[in-house]
C-alpha cells in the first residue's frame, strides 16, 4: 500500500536575485540554486550548489543538504531490507525516520506482511534538495523525489510468483529534520506509479 496522503506546508513566496526565499511561520527557506536532480549517493561537497550559509546557523547549508540527504537514502536502504521480509517490526528503520515516516513505513510492511507479500529489488533513487529552513531551529529540509520502482516488485512469500501491480516512478517528498544533532525523516509521501 503506498501513501497518497497529501501533507501540507504553507509558504508564502517572494522571488530574489535568482534564489527563492520563503517566509512564514515556518520561518525561512532557502532554495537551492539549480533544478537538476541530485544522484542517488551521498554527496561531496564539490557535487552540491546552494546558497551562502546563515552566520547564526548550527549548521550551513551544504552540510545540511548533505545531511538531509544522507537520512533519507538510509531510509530507503532500510525499507528495502525490511520489505524483502515485510518486517515491521525491524528496529534499523527508526534509525533514519521517525514521527509519521516511521509509521507510515511500519505500515507499509505489516500491510505487506498481512498479505503474505514481500518486495525484492532495488528502487531507484533521484532525490534533490527543494528547501533548507536555516537558522531555524530544528533545521529542517525538504527533499522532492521520482523514486523508480521497476525493478522493486511485490512477491507472495509462499510460491515466490510476482504480484500483477503496476511499477514504474512515483513522486515522493519528505521532510528531513535535525533534532539533537541527528538526522531523521519524519514525514513521506510516495504516490502513486506514474505520478513523475
Amino acid at each position: 500500500m503506498w501513501l497518497t496522503r497529501r501533507d501540507s506546508l504553507c509558504f508564502r513566496g517572494a522571488i530574489a536575485a535568482g534564489a527563492v526565499m520563503v517566509a512564514s511561520s515556518c520561518g525561512a527557506v532557502k532554495q537551492p540554486a539549480g533544478d537538476s536532480a541530485l544522484p542517488s549517493e551521498p554527496l561531496s561537497s564539490t557535487q552540491t550548489s546552494i546558497g551562502m550559509p546563515t552566520s547564526t546557523a548550527a549548521v550551513d547549508d551544504t552540510d545540511a543538504v548533505r545531511a538531509a540527504l544522507d537520512a533519507y537514502q538510509g531510509m530507503w536502504h532500510q525499507l528495502t531490507i525490511a520489505a524483502a521480509s515485510s518486517n515491521h517490526q525491524v528496529n534499523a528503520l527508526a534509525s533514519h525516520a521517525s514521527g509519521q515516516a516511521l509509521t507510515a513505513l511500519r505500515g507499509m510492511m505489516y500491510d505487506d506482511s498481512m498479505a503474505g507479500l514481500v518486495t525484492l529489488g532495488q528502487p531507484r533513487l533521484s532525490p534533490r534538495v527543494a528547501a533548507v529552513r536555516i537558522p531555524e531551529v530544528p533545521i529542517e529540509a525538504d527533499i522532492v523525489d521520482c523514486v523508480d520502482t521497476t525493478s522493486w516488485r511485490k512477491y507472495k512469500a509462499r510460491g515466490g510468483a510476482a504480484e500483477d501491480r503496476p511499477v514504474g516512478r512515483r513522486k515522493t517528498s519528505a521532510v528531513v529534520r535535525n533534532t539533537d544533532g541527528e538526522w531523521k525523516v519524519t514525514k513521506v509521501i510516495i504516490g502513486e506509479v506514474g505520478s513523475c
